[in-house]
Parts: C-alpha cells; structure tokens; sequence
C-alpha cells in the first residue's frame, strides 16, 4: 500500500442510555474532532447495527465518526467495569452463531473467562453456521425450558430470532445481545462495534488508497445478518459521498467462509477485468478472496479491506495482500457481554447499548496491536454444550 500512511484508529465507545425497550440510536455523522469526539444527537434507529477495546499502542488519533448518543465510557476493557461478584451463582445461556472463525472462539473466551471471575456458569451452545436459524431457535429455546438467568444472543439472523427473544422475556428471562443483532426490541441492551463506522473506516481507506478512482467489487456476507447489511451499506454511501470517482461494479451476498470468498472473487476476477478494490464484510471471507487474487497474479495490485483480524488474516496482511483490517475486539464483546448480564440480575441499571472501540491495522502498524483483547490464548477450547 505504497503512499497510503499507517492509521490506527480507536473508535471511542459510546454508552446510549435510552427509555423502554427501543432500539438503539444509529451514528450520524460528525465532523473528525482535534480531541475528543462529542457524541451528536440522533434520533432512533432500526435495530440493524453491531462491537470492541483498546490496546496500549493506540495513541491519540481521533475517529472519523463517533457513535450516536450518551456519556463517551473511556478506553479499554475497563470502560465497562467488571461489577462486584455477586453472592449467588447466576447461570447463562449463550448462543453463537458458529465457532469455526476465531472471531466466536475469541468472544466465547470472554464469556467464559469473565463469567468464572463473577462466580457464574455459561452454558455455550454454537448453531453451526449463519444458515442455521431453526437450530439456534431450538438451543434457545432449551435455554428457555432449561430456566436460565439470562440468555445472551449472537443472532445468526435479525428478522427470524424475534419470536424466541420474546419468548424468553415472556418466561422472564432477560436477552442480552452481542456483536450479531436480533430485531427485536425486547433485548435489555446491545454490545457491539459499530458496523456503520465499520464500513466508513473501510470505505476511507479504500478511497485514499485509490487516490479517489477505480473499480470496486464488494464480498458483504451473510444476507439478514446486520453486520453484512449495515456494514456493506455504509460503505457503500461513504464511497458515493466522498469518492464519486469510485465504482461499484459487483456485489454479492455469501456465507462467512473461505471457500465461499474464493469462489465469489474467483466469479469476480473472471467477470470483469478491471478490480482495483475489493471490499470484504468480515476476514473469513477476505481469506479466501486473498487466495484468489494471489492465484491470479495480482497480489499487490487490488486493494483489499476487511473486518477483524485471526491468524490466516493476519499473515495476508503481514505480506501486503490485504491492505487493511478494521478489528473488532472481541474477547471484550463477550468479558462486557457477562457483566451486564451481572448487572442487570442484581438489579443495577444497564445502558441500553455499549459500543466497543475498533482498529485498523496495516503492515506498517500491525506489530504495535495489543491482541489481548481480540483473540482467545493460544491452544485454549471453547467448552460447548451438546
């Protein structure tokens, strides 16, 4: 990525503090402050949006958008403090979309990891993909029969998870709802990054890249997941604002996985053959497209960004193939997932969302990331429930 400076931004969190069981506000545009961001006002939104912390490298670069709403919490996982560990123990469910990305390994870390230092049992079920909807329902509705003091939900879908979620809140169980949205607006709040400044930090670094110019295909993911839409669609409005000489030529919905990020690019580099941007909704994608574009000869040549950052990303962005990753932390979607379910047991107020910081990682800044709060430790295993 010759001429493009190494950027590390640190999206400050921003805790919404809304009335009843609405959805949260979504980011409206601010001007990049000098300082610290000052939250703007909005007006809220559909649910439709998504998480993550800080390393000590991140120095002082400021936002390019800060999230809607509420206090500003601070920096770091101790935004959101860890409450005092209560006299019972609470049990709770936790529902992820699949475990076979180390993006769920990392954030299933946090939930159990934080769970065992607040004296609480986590019962982890993984639906097997995005695809499995039915699946996810029957585990949460187990959860349900099985009376559990709260359910957290990583949505494989938003539309079809909404019947349950209030189920399980007619059962009086609370729902908490991480990284993944659910549409229903019976959660008692929702930890995520922003997906919206997801999409815009890609979307900027993808112009400046191209100096304004090019042809851009885009990889979104999953089709009814809220990270694949808000993410793609702030990308894309960002591109059309500020980079007009930018087009879109091609953009698809996939699953979230390798194999199917190499076959769409690979459908992509035959289709047309100018790409000089290749937009990926998450890291489990960009690998496989990585691969392709590789096999073609191009590597180098295709600016590539992405969301999150396991290994295999990782490596692509060491050697330049993927110009930039915007990561999400994820072992703090689920240590922050664990306390408000705490909090909100023993009857302490909870934000109706916590939004987590990103980065955005180059080959130039890569070696100054704090991954603490990004990946499980090495060799460890997520204990799944069968």
């Amino acid at each position: 990525m010759k001429g493009v400076k190494a950027l590390l931004f640190v999206v400050l969190i921003a805790a919404m503090v809304l009335t009843g069981c609405a959805a949260p506000a979504a980011p409206t545009q601010a001007p990049v402050p000098t300082a610290t961001p000052v939250p703007p006002t909005a007006t809220p939104a559909p649910t439709q949006a998504p998480p993550t912390s800080t390393p000590a490298a991140a120095a002082t670069a400021a936002p390019t958008q800060a999230p809607a709403g509420g206090e500003k919490l601070g920096l770091g996982e101790d935004a959101y403090p860890r409450p005092p560990k209560p006299s019972k123990q609470y049990t709770i469910g936790v529902l992820v979309p699949h475990l076979s990305n180390p993006h769920f390994v990392g954030q299933a870390y946090g939930y159990i990891d934080e769970a065992e230092k607040l004296g609480a049992k986590v019962i982890l079920y993984e639906a097997g993909g995005y695809q499995y909807l039915d699946k996810q329902i029957a585990q949460m509705e187990d959860l349900i029969a099985s009376k559990v003091d709260a359910i957290i939900l990583v949505a494989t879908n938003g539309p079809g998870t909404v019947q349950v979620v209030e189920e399980a809140v007619a059962a009086g169980i609370p729902v908490i709802n991480c990284n993944v949205m659910t549409d229903s607006d019976k959660v008692v709040t929702r930890i995520r990054s922003d997906d919206e400044v997801i999409g815009q930090m890609q979307a900027d670094f993808m112009g400046e890249a191209l100096k304004g110019k090019g042809n851009v295909v885009m990889l979104r993911g999953p089709a009814g997941t809220s990270w694949a839409e808000n993410r793609g669609n702030a990308f894309k409005a960002r591109i059309a604002e500020k980079y007009p000489g930018i087009q879109i030529i091609g953009e698809q919905y996939m699953q979230s996985s390798p194999d199917q990020g190499l076959r769409v690019m690979e459908d992509f580099l035959q289709t047309y053959p100018q790409i000089d941007g290749v937009y990926n909704g998450a890291d489990n994608i960009a690998i496989g497209a990585a691969q392709a574009i590789v096999a073609a000869g191009k590597a180098g040549q295709i600016v590539i960004t992405t969301t999150d950052f396991q290994p295999d990303c990782e490596k692509f962005v060491r050697e330049g193939v993927i110009s930039a990753a915007v990561v999400q932390q994820t072992v703090v979607i689920g240590r922050w997932g664990i306390r408000a379910a705490i909090n909100y047991l023993e009857g302490r107020e909870v934000p109706k969302a916590l939004w987590t910081p990103l980065l955005l990682v180059t080959k130039e800044n890569v070696d100054k990331i704090d991954l603490s709060g990004v990946r499980a430790p090495d060799g460890w295993k997520p204990p799944v429930a069968h």
